[in-house]
């Protein structure tokens, strides 16, 4: 996945109110709770570096 992909799927999750928000630790979702088993399965396996990499670009 590239950091394109990332932020589309982002935005679409931004829909359901899901929001990635940047901690000490890593990039964690808000409202997580919103979505389906497979939408959370397929949010979570985005890497890490993927998601600091999509927010630095939205800013």
């Amino acid at each position: 996945m590239n950091v394109q992909n990332t932020i589309a799927l982002l935005e679409m999750f931004r829909g359901k109110n899901v929001a990635a928000v940047r901690t000490p630790s890593g990039v964690i979702f808000m409202g997580a709770a919103n979505l389906s088993p497979e939408e959370k399965k397929r949010l979570l396996s985005i890497p890490q570096m993927e998601l600091e990499a999509a927010l630095r670009w939205q800013q």
